[in-house]
């Protein structure tokens, strides 16, 4: 008789939680309505799949998982509900006392809501629920080291794919996008996204997620004969880790092909401070590793495959940039007066498009803002200032647990984990101030699944990198 072969429930879920992630920056970065609402059924279907199977008794739930993670999901949980507040209708009452101008705004009906544009708001509380959804899945599914180093490779598979598909575009002068043909970013690698620059955003992410593999994969034991540097070259040659070097090469021409000042800006900065972080937590026996792996990707990616697809007209086009050619820091400004008029409930999720106009000046011209090419400003005009705090906040958090783990644990992929969580979040701070990568799906996405990922790599203690055995099926 023929053995029935059974695959654990958790293990399906997570499989689709790959997809989701490949799938994610396919149909224009799921920033269309349809595409971001397939991603939060796909993304809802998969955590009701768990909540089902945790009720049935077929998964468990370990009790560090609440202990480690509650503080990030009450935030995240709080956000969303501020969000779904703003759609709720009050009386007028209520909303003059809470925003005046929101409720001056809605005259003359007598139950008004917070937010200017409540169906607007509404779809902003759909990308939020498909951010917290995605958090919840991460926290849930990825309980092993295995499934940390299969999450990482599927971002770098997913980045290898939209960055060779837009260099073919480019480079070939078919100039096609998802399923249709391009009608904006002609001459600039997009790949299935519409704006070069939250492809380049993607794109670092990737990259990040690579060299966080990369640095999981660095051998600690010096070769001392010919013979062994020899077979060292060999096994190099044909390791995963020389597949993965070749993918972050691609992965740097795509980056190059976008054209993108801050995107290709932001990476080499946040991939030299991160890497100096783990310099200073990296024992000896790490460091020169470490440092002749960063100095490689600054050489060989930068400067010599960066030289081949036109790295100096980035170059050039940060050299030609000044304000005179610039309207966003203008747009900076006017977005100041949103955020004066509703500081504490804010304009509501996603508004910034209705209610920029009454904020414009004439000197912004004929140009149309449907975002503010500023995250920080946009996010604490649409949600306020104490809901854009717990955002700040919940990154905040991120960013010392990824930083504590270079000092406290001596595992590799824990480093590299950390790693990547730090050069996103580097790369998020500094992109997010002149553009509005957050503002897309696929990109939030993302950001929201690797910044999960400061809170997987640590053991009951805190200090052995480890991850507990309850996690262990």
């Amino acid at each position: 008789m023929t053995p029935t072969i059974t695959v654990a429930p958790d293990r399906l879920l997570f499989k689709g939680l790959l997809f989701l992630l490949f799938w994610a920056p396919l149909p224009f970065g799921s920033n269309r309505p349809w595409g971001a609402a397939l991603l939060f059924l796909l993304a809802a279907l998969l955590l009701m799949g768990w909540l089902l199977g945790y009720l049935t008794g077929r998964i468990k739930l370990p009790t560090t998982t609440w202990r480690n993670l509650r503080w990030p999901l009450v935030l995240l949980v709080l956000v969303q509900f501020w969000v779904w507040l703003q759609t709720l209708p009050l009386p007028r009452a209520w909303v003059a006392r809470l925003s005046p101008r929101a409720a001056f705004l809605h005259l003359p009906a007598e139950l008004v809501t917070l937010s200017v544009d409540p169906q607007l708001t509404r779809f902003h509380l759909l990308q939020g629920l498909i951010y917290t959804c995605g958090f919840c899945l991460m926290v849930l599914l990825v309980n092993q080291r295995e499934r940390i180093t299969a999450v990482l490779w599927t971002i770098v598979l997913s980045g290898s794919f939209q960055a060779a598909f837009g260099s073919l575009m480019t480079l070939s002068g078919v100039e096609y996008g998802f399923l249709v043909e391009k009608y904006s970013g002609l001459g600039v690698a997009t790949g299935t996204f519409i704006n070069r620059n939250h492809l380049a955003g993607y794109l670092v992410m990737c990259l990040a997620a690579g060299i966080g593999l990369l640095v999981s994969q660095l051998g600690s034991e010096p070769a001392h004969t010919s013979r062994e540097r020899i077979r060292a070259v060999l096994k190099l040659l044909l390791s995963t880790k020389f597949r993965l070097r070749l993918l972050l090469a691609l992965m740097v021409v795509g980056l190059v092909l976008t054209r993108s000042r801050m995107g290709n800006l932001s990476f080499f900065v946040s991939m030299t401070v991160a890497g100096g972080i783990m310099l200073l937590g990296s024992g000896r026996r790490m460091s020169g590793r470490v440092a002749l792996l960063l100095l490689s990707l600054l050489l060989v990616d930068l400067f010599i495959v960066g030289q081949w697809f036109g790295v100096e007209d980035v170059t050039q086009r940060l050299v030609q940039t000044s304000a005179a050619t610039e309207s966003r820091d203008e747009v900076d400004v006017y977005s100041l007066g949103i955020l004066q008029d509703y500081p504490w409930t804010g304009s509501g999720g996603g508004t910034f498009y209705t209610v920029f106009p009454h904020y414009s000046g004439s000197n912004v011209g004929s140009d149309y803002y449907v975002h503010a090419h500023n995250d920080y400003l946009e996010m604490a005009g649409d949600m306020g200032l104490p809901v854009f705090s717990m955002l700040v906040l919940l990154v905040i958090m991120a960013l010392r647990r990824a930083w504590l783990v270079q000092y406290r644990t001596e595992s590799r992929l824990d480093r590299g984990v950390s790693f990547a969580v730090l050069m996103v979040i580097g790369w998020v701070s500094i992109h997010s101030a002149v553009d509005f990568n957050l503002y897309i799906p696929a990109n939030a996405f993302t950001f929201t699944m690797m910044l999960s990922m400061a809170w997987l790599h640590r053991g009951k203690s805190g200090k052995t990198g480890e991850i507990p055995e309850s996690y262990v099926d």
